[in-house]
């Protein structure tokens, strides 16, 4: 008999392992609970903004080694590291854009990257030192499909077929995706553009799971039951300053 697998997304974690880590308890004790056998998939941007991005592809290596048909969707932020790490696409100016706008520096200090001389050496440490996370990186989906769900970092171009797609806007499209109310192909679940409120976006054609994991210290997982009939969100939330306060709570209608 096959076993009963839940599908448990995770919105845009931006380098805050210790609530990664919560999270991964969390869905754990719930998958226990139900008697389901979890599968993950982490919807991208692992890394950046926050203080411990090391820490956290660390957990996303081990997960996925160890949680069966887990996987990792690759980021916008997640794909700055992967080009720079590969020497594809980055040169000088590029990266100091990358460190300097959009979160990369916090990156480079949890990786112990910095008093480098040359961009070549440090990408060259990394490939060394780090395999397993650029294995990760090389190998993460762009969009995965499942039944009645789709699970996209950012979303997607609707007036496009899913077969073409670009990875340009699987990783960093927004308005067009956002203010779209037509029909999808699918129910779409992304990350990417974050919530203004802290409040995963519940919308007839996609869910918005991106809660500003680094700003808001909340993290949010969109929990999608083997039968593809029940949600529920499960949040940390580690905004009170005390202990993480971990929820699960039901995706409401989206009217």
């Amino acid at each position: 008999m096959l076993p009963d697998i839940c599908t448990y997304t995770i919105g845009d974690v931006h380098g805050r392992a210790d609530l990664l880590k919560a999270m991964l308890t969390a869905i754990d004790v719930d998958a226990e609970q139900n008697d389901w056998t979890p599968r993950i998939i982490f919807l991208g941007d692992i890394i950046d903004h926050g203080p411990n991005s090391r820490s956290a592809m660390d957990l996303v290596c081990r997960t996925l080694k160890n949680t069966p048909d887990s996987r990792l969707i690759l980021g916008n932020h997640d794909n700055f590291l992967l080009e720079f790490m590969t020497g594809e696409t980055m040169d000088a100016a590029r990266f100091g854009r990358w460190l300097d706008r959009v979160g990369g520096y916090e990156t480079f200090l949890s990786y112990g990257l910095e008093g480098f001389r040359s961009l070549d050496d440090i990408a060259a440490y990394f490939r060394e030192e780090y395999a397993d996370h650029l294995e990760v990186l090389q190998n993460a989906d762009r969009m995965i499909v499942d039944r009645k769900f789709a699970f996209v970092h950012a979303g997607i171009d609707p007036d496009l077929p899913l077969d073409q797609q670009s990875e340009r806007d699987l990783m960093w499209i927004r308005d067009k995706f956002l203010d779209f109310d037509g029909p999808l192909p699918h129910l779409f679940v992304h990350g990417h553009t974050p919530s203004p409120d802290y409040v995963p976006v519940v919308k007839s054609n996609r869910i918005g799971i991106d809660t500003w994991a680094f700003r808001s210290n909340i993290l949010t997982s969109l929990a999608v039951s083997p039968s593809q009939t029940e949600l529920s969100f499960i949040v940390v939330d580690g905004s009170t300053g005390e202990e993480l306060a971990i929820r699960k709570i039901p995706v409401p209608s989206s009217g």
